[in-house]
C-alpha cells in the first residue's frame, strides 16, 4: 500500500498562510483584551470623579445653607450682640441738609 496518499501534507505556502492568520487572529485578540481593559479603567475614572462631584455639590450645598444661616437678620443680630461689637441697629436715619455757602463750617457735620 502507498501511505503517502492517505497521509496529509501541508506544503510551505499553507503553512506561511496558517501561520499568518495565527497571528492575526491573536493579534485581533490581544487588541481586544486591551480595549476592554482601556474601558475599564476609563469607565472607574469616570466613576471616582462623578462621586467627586457628587461630594461636592453636597458639600457646596452645606455651605450654601450655613452661609444662608449665618447672613439670617435675626441671627446675625444676635451675634453681634453676643461678640459685644460695635456694629449697632440704626434706629433712626438724620437727614443733612446741603450747607449754604453763608454757613460756617463749625455747623455743618462734615467738612470738604
Amino acid at each position: 500500500m502507498n501511505h503517502r496518499k492517505s497521509s496529509i501534507s501541508l506544503g510551505f505556502p499553507s503553512l506561511i498562510l496558517l501561520i499568518i492568520a495565527v497571528v492575526i487572529v491573536s493579534s485581533g485578540g490581544i487588541g481586544y483584551v486591551v480595549m476592554k481593559n482601556k474601558q475599564l479603567t476609563t469607565r472607574s475614572k469616570i466613576a471616582k470623579i462623578q462621586r467627586q462631584m457628587d461630594e461636592h455639590k453636597v458639600s457646596v450645598t452645606l455651605y450654601q445653607s450655613d452661609i444662608e444661616e449665618t447672613l439670617g437678620y435675626y441671627r446675625l443680630r444676635r451675634h453681634l450682640a453676643d461678640m459685644k461689637s460695635p456694629l449697632v441697629e440704626i434706629k433712626y436715619v438724620e437727614v443733612c441738609q446741603n450747607p449754604s455757602p453763608n454757613s460756617s463750617s463749625k455747623d455743618s457735620f462734615v467738612a470738604r
